[in-house]
């Protein structure tokens, strides 16, 4: 493994973690519903771009403009890895710190909208109360700060195989055979 190239993709997760973050405030700031409606995209978004964008200036400035599948998927999984857990950090400072009473707002649309994707699928109602029930208390334990060392795994499983598309975009072989330049004599 590259330890520089790992180095910078410490950085360069911190750097769109704090993109991500910055989105993410300024929807909060905007709304309740454009904190829940399209930061989450627009995020993801953002952040894949930048994460090509800045795979590949450093592909190019320090790797000679080539890197290969392994290393770029290396940089992409720890940068996303690094991303994703600054951002969890935040929703849970949003949720515990600055606004509390978001919490109940948070789990109501998401009990709706879980609610009539069932109804949808399901025809028996008992089955969907017990299955909305449940949501609802798997949702109410995502704002206790212990929930981010819980879900740390599914965060890495996450950064991994996002990791794994990303690296398509970063990955240059470098050619397998030189192009040898004919003297003419």
């Amino acid at each position: 493994m590259n330890y520089e190239l790992n180095k910078k993709g410490l950085l360069h997760g911190a750097l769109i973690g704090l993109v991500g973050i910055t989105i993410s405030l300024m929807a909060y700031l905007i709304s309740n519903d454009a904190y829940f409606s399209w930061r989450s995209v627009t995020v993801m978004i953002v952040s894949f771009v930048l994460l090509i964008f800045l795979g590949r200036k450093e592909r190019r400035e320090n790797h000679n403009g080539y890197l290969e599948y392994g290393a770029a998927y290396w940089y992409c999984s720890i940068a996303l890895f690094i991303m994703i857990y600054l951002n969890e950090i935040f929703y849970i400072m949003v949720f515990n710190v600055f606004d509390p009473g978001l919490q109940d707002v948070f789990i109501e649309q998401s009990v709706e909208s879980t609610e009539q994707v069932f109804m949808m699928f399901e025809s028996d109602q008992s089955k969907i109360d017990e299955t909305v029930l449940e949501i609802e208390r798997e949702l109410k334990n995502t704002f206790k700060p212990m929930a981010l060392l819980a879900h740390s795994w599914q965060f890495l499983m996450q950064a991994m195989f996002v990791g794994l598309i990303a690296a398509l975009f970063l990955r240059k072989n470098p050619p397998l055979f030189e192009e040898v330049e004919e003297e003419n004599s």
